[in-house]
């Protein structure tokens, strides 16, 4: 890990794979009908939390895989500046309590890419000052966490870094149709040394089908992700006095297989961290172990 100043992936190690919380559902969605007559009643906490733990990652203990791939832009004045793009992968596993809550671990691996090359990009060139700096690629610490009966996330240890103060929700399910969408909100403020923090807002989007998660027997359902980020500046950027911020967007998915991950990662992870394509469940062992 090259420091807090990276990305907000880095920061809160979510990936979508650690920062959730579940709001309060709105009793009109109650008893949904998926295709086949099968319900979901998100009313139900008991249900939302299956639905969302489906979504996530997976309700036995297999190693669930996620990526996201992101374009990132400077906006000042209201005017967006193309920046880099961003590729990630995370790994997760889950492991039910006997008081129905759920442990879980993560970590993840992100690259910036060269728009124009599709390379990874190691030396950035600041579009506002001109400026060329050293891209602080981001490989997160394995984390711990734990998703209460109320669908709550807390992190051991809390804060994940000193004096940074995270706060997780995630919005009532919204389904239309056989549609279901989880978005999840996410706040951060990370203290710098001598600096203005580092602030984060964003929220990511499951997507399933709601005839999957009503399917008994499903350990886990297919799920596709969107994510919207809002930041500031990093200091590895060198933006000097430039007043400003940092938008994200961007597409993933959750639960798929290694070779599924997108091949930009995958070249990439060959060379960096080739063990990650062998074994990335053995990132995990020292803090599964511990659960």
């Amino acid at each position: 890990m090259k420091g807090l100043e990276t990305t907000r992936r880095g920061v809160l190690a979510k990936a979508t794979g650690a920062g959730l919380a579940l709001s309060s559902m709105s009793p009109s969605l109650a008893g949904a009908q998926g295709r086949g007559g099968v319900g979901l009643d998100p009313a139900d906490p008991a249900q939302a939390l299956e639905a969302m733990i489906k979504m996530r990652g997976a309700l036995d203990e297999q190693l669930v895989i996620s990526c996201i791939a992101c374009r990132y832009h400077g906006v000042v004045n209201a005017r967006m500046t193309p920046f880099y793009n961003l590729v990630a992968a995370t790994f997760a596993r889950y492991r039910r309590a006997p008081s129905g809550e759920y442990d879980g671990v993560s970590f993840e691996i992100e690259y910036f890419i060269d728009p124009a090359t599709g390379g990874v990009l190691d030396q950035w060139k600041n579009p506002y000052t001109g400026e060329v700096v050293q891209a602080h690629h981001t490989d997160s610490k394995p984390v711990k966490f734990r998703i209460g009966l109320d669908s709550q996330m807390q992190f051991a240890p809390a804060p994940l870094y000193k004096g940074a103060v995270i706060s997780h929700q995630t919005l009532p399910l919204q389904i239309i149709g056989n549609d279901v969408w989880s978005t999840e909100v996410t706040t951060a403020s990370v203290p710098t040394e001598g600096g203005k923090p580092i602030l984060f807002n964003e929220t990511t989007t499951n997507h399933a089908s709601l005839s999957d998660l009503g399917t008994p027997g499903l350990m886990r359902v297919k799920t596709d992700a969107q994510y919207i980020g809002v930041s500031s500046f990093r200091p590895w950027q060198a933006m000097g006095d430039q007043q400003g911020e940092m938008i994200g967007f961007g597409e993933g998915c959750v639960g798929i297989a290694l070779d599924e991950l997108p091949a930009q990662w995958r070249a990439i992870t060959k060379t960096r961290h080739p063990e990650a394509l062998v074994d990335p469940g053995s990132y995990l062992d020292p803090l599964w172990k511990t659960l």
